[in-house]
């Protein structure tokens, strides 16, 4: 709507209504583009935890296999010299 140059109280009171319902609208709008961000960082935010969690538990199971590989020698020597010893 257009207000004249010497608007009437009506006219004015017009153009703030339509003012009204127009910041409605795009308050309206806004409040839904809002809560799909929201939806998409969370679901970016359970993906990213859901990888951290799986890197987190293939990082361990790899520094165990290393682990365990390098005791499996020594723990064999220790056995054997065990039951060497236990046979005389």
């Amino acid at each position: 709507m257009q207000i004249p140059e010497n608007p009437s109280n009506d006219e004015i009171a017009e153009a703030l209504i339509q003012l009204r319902e127009e910041l409605g609208k795009v308050r309206e709008e806004l409040g839904q583009k809002v809560d799909r961000l929201e939806y998409k960082f969370d679901a970016y935010q359970k993906g990213t935890d859901g990888m951290v969690r799986m890197a987190t538990t293939i990082i361990i199971a790899t520094a165990s296999v290393v682990v365990l590989s390098s005791l499996s020698p020594a723990v064999t020597a220790i056995v054997t010299a065990l039951s060497a010893g236990n046979g005389h």
